[in-house]
């Protein structure tokens, strides 16, 4: 039970980390979603930017699947669910973290810094589950 426990905490952190500021312009702060309209009207952004942006919101919608499924019981449905969403957005997040600033338009730390404490406690969650049920019965799988 502790394992699922700490993948649904992890999850709610990456969640709660999108909403928190990632991009400071002027005096305005934006959250992730925000970012996307930002980062449109001031760069001519095309290709995997673009794309990596339009599919952002899809990786909440993620994590709701994946705590669903947890909360469901369907455990390797959720483990893994749960884990691409650690890893897309705990990508993502580590790559704000580490954008440089551009005049008037700075990264913030919160909300990328939550979102990517969220994603490695939900890692970490994942792999206790997967340990601790394959030691409990003997099978490879979360």
């Amino acid at each position: 039970m502790l394992p699922r426990g700490v993948v649904l905490t992890g999850l709610a952190l990456v969640v709660t980390g999108t909403f928190l500021p990632w991009l400071h312009s002027g005096r305005a702060s934006r959250n992730s979603y925000a970012v996307d309209g930002a980062v449109r009207r001031l760069l001519d952004v095309s290709g995997a930017a673009d794309t990596a942006l339009r599919a952002w919101p899809f990786v909440s919608l993620l994590c709701a699947l994946a705590a669903a499924a947890v909360l469901l019981g369907w455990h390797r449905t959720g483990a893994g669910l749960a884990a691409l969403a650690a890893l897309l957005a705990g990508g993502v997040a580590g790559w704000a973290l580490a954008a440089p600033g551009h005049g008037l338009i700075r990264p913030a730390t919160l909300g990328p810094a939550v979102t990517l404490a969220g994603a490695a406690v939900t890692g970490l969650g994942v792999l206790a589950c997967a340990s601790r049920f394959e030691r409990f019965t003997g099978r490879g799988s979360a």
